[in-house]
């Protein structure tokens, strides 16, 4: 059922529609857009105010891990060696040189029969004072005697057991008999009758160089006479 309004009451519908003030429409749309603007802002400014804040602490991590890592050593003694060893190959280590032995050169010896001869007379005349008989001289006894004054000569002293072995070794095969003697020395200046002197004024005892000149027991001499660098060596071997 429709209603039907008078013409009186329009007009004055009318005219109170417009001597009324206009009310403004509620702001819908603008607190939509604020709303909108603030949800949308809110992370802008967030955003805004956390890039500061992360680019602090970004700087913060550098330094403090550079100041980590220029209070702590770059690599480590220890480590450094243990990674040179793995990446480098082991060395070839140097050959260890021996050491060399000194060997006295061997020398031809020159012997001095003359110096030989002489001594076979000095040790007789004494044997002859003293009422023994005179000695003769024996080819072996001489060959082992030259060759133990070689050996002297090229080591530069006397001795009776040395390089070339015992006084036993060299003089009982010599003799052939298995008693032996011998005398060594060294002569200055071809003074063999200093050499003999010298083992004459020996006191007598069981065993010396002037005992074995004057053993009633030895019959054979064998005297050898070698040059060498400081001195003319001689060796006396006696036997029975």
């Amino acid at each position: 059922m429709r209603a039907r309004i008078a013409p009186a009451c329009v007009a004055t519908l009318l005219l109170i529609a417009l001597l009324s003030p206009a009310i403004p429409a509620p702001p819908a749309k603008v607190a939509a857009s604020a709303a909108t603007s603030g949800e949308r802002a809110v992370p802008v400014a967030r955003r805004l105010s956390r890039e500061p804040q992360d680019a602090m602490r970004a700087a913060d991590l550098a330094i403090s891990l550079d100041a980590t890592l220029m209070s702590a050593p770059l690599v480590r003694a220890g480590d450094a060696a243990s990674r040179l060893e793995a990446i480098a190959p082991t060395p070839t280590p140097a050959p260890t040189r021996r050491p060399v032995p000194v060997v006295v050169a061997p020398q031809s010896a020159v012997t001095d029969p003359s110096a030989e001869r002489r001594m076979l007379e000095l040790i007789n005349a004494s044997r002859a004072a003293g009422g023994l008989v005179p000695l003769a001289t024996d080819d072996r006894a001489s060959a082992a005697a030259r060759a133990h004054s070689a050996a002297e000569s090229r080591y530069g002293y006397v001795y009776h057991d040395g390089p070339d072995g015992t006084a036993a070794s060299r003089n009982v095969p010599a003799c052939g008999t298995g008693w032996y003697g011998e005398n060594t020395g060294k002569i200055w200046n071809d003074n063999v009758a200093a050499l003999h002197v010298e083992f004459m004024s020996e006191p007598w005892a069981p065993i010396n160089h002037r005992t074995n000149i004057m053993d009633p027991a030895f019959r054979r001499i064998g005297i050898g006479a070698v040059e060498g660098r400081d001195a003319l060596y001689m060796t006396m071997v006696f036997c029975r």
